[in-house]
């Protein structure tokens, strides 16, 4: 079962015991990294009772943490998961190399989505050459209603009947100026599979004020000519790179 918690107020919350857990460690996200047992109960759909019952059991685990003011956070547990699923992931360890080389070339941050219901989730990022804190972190979340140029991407080639993102799917790309973050501007690739399989959206991010569109579209260039090299492709096959 996946269960997008932006989307759960409509549903009947789920009945299984592993289920319910499931979804109350699937509310938290950067936006909302701790919250109390009313919220939890609240954004869950659960009863209190029902919903305290599964805090106490994820908080033994060591999945969420109790803090003193009564509020719960994402424990230790997840730290190891994480640890463990950066080493054994296939498309994490071959996606790490290809955007590395990148950034070193580009000297900008280049870091890769993917989509998780209604969000998106960076799985990796490449080293960091700049001293600037506009990049989102390994494993965090945001809400693709908060729009950006990965949005659009993951939009577009996850909804490929979606007419609202014609636009990209046509171009092969997005560019995003001061949407999320005032000063700061990002391009947007998507990441296919050999086969066509779509993955996830490649992201260069830069101060809006250093790149024009023009340093955007070489930067793609590159990024499309490195994952290339690790057995991936940015398009699907149907119509022409229209960056070139």
């Amino acid at each position: 079962m996946t269960l997008d918690p932006a989307e759960n107020s409509d549903n009947a919350p789920p009945a299984g015991v592993l289920d319910r857990g499931l979804l109350i460690l699937s509310l938290f996200t950067m936006e909302r990294s701790q919250m109390h047992l009313r919220e939890i109960s609240e954004v869950s759909g659960l009863d209190k009772a029902t919903t305290l019952r599964a805090l106490k059991s994820l908080s033994n685990w060591g999945f969420l943490e109790r803090h003193a003011d009564g509020s719960y956070s994402p424990g230790p547990m997840n730290m190891r998961l994480a640890a463990i699923f950066k080493a054994t992931s296939n498309l994490v360890n071959r996606i790490a190399e290809p955007l590395n080389r990148t950034s070193d070339q580009i000297h900008q941050v280049t870091a890769f989505y993917i989509r998780t219901e209604g969000n998106r989730l960076c799985l990796v990022r490449s080293r960091v050459n700049r001293n600037h804190s506009y990049f989102v972190d390994v494993g965090a979340s945001v809400s693709l209603s908060h729009g950006g140029s990965a949005a659009r991407v993951l939009l577009a080639f996850s909804e490929p009947e979606n007419p609202l993102y014609q636009d990209v799917r046509d171009k092969g790309y997005a560019i995003s100026r001061g949407e999320r973050l005032r000063h700061y501007a990002s391009i947007s690739i998507p990441l296919f599979e050999a086969d066509g399989n779509f993955l996830g959206t490649v992201t260069i991010n830069a101060l809006s004020v250093d790149v024009s569109d023009e340093d955007f579209l070489r930067f793609a260039g590159i990024a499309q000519t490195e994952v290339g090299r690790s057995g991936f492709t940015t398009s699907t096959g149907t119509s022409a790179d229209k960056r070139t």
